[in-house]
């Protein structure tokens, strides 16, 4: 993802500008997480990719094979982190 996307990014569920966290880039930012300040809503970039999901624990709850190569993809710990707190019952964690 190109930082100067960011500026036409949008949080999904309320519309506010989404704050970036780089973690790993290069010309392009390849890991990181985008936050809604506003609704405190959080986004993973994994692989130059930023997913835009409204429940992303919902939606990796019905794709865990999906949740398992976006843990694959990730190379940082935060983000490796991100992605397994979304995929397992927080009852779990």
């Amino acid at each position: 993802m190109l930082e100067s996307s960011l500026e036409f990014l949008r949080c999904v569920r309320c519309g506010a500008k989404l704050e970036l966290d780089t973690i790993k880039s290069d010309k392009e930012i390849l890991e990181g997480i985008l936050e809604c300040k506003k609704c405190k809503l959080q986004f993973p970039i994994i692989n130059k990719i930023p997913i835009l999901w409204d429940d992303f624990s919902q939606y990796l709850s019905s794709r865990r094979i999906l949740g398992g190569k976006l843990y694959k993809f990730a190379h940082s710990q935060k983000i490796k982190n991100f992605v397994k707190s979304m995929i397992l019952p927080k009852d779990i964690l």
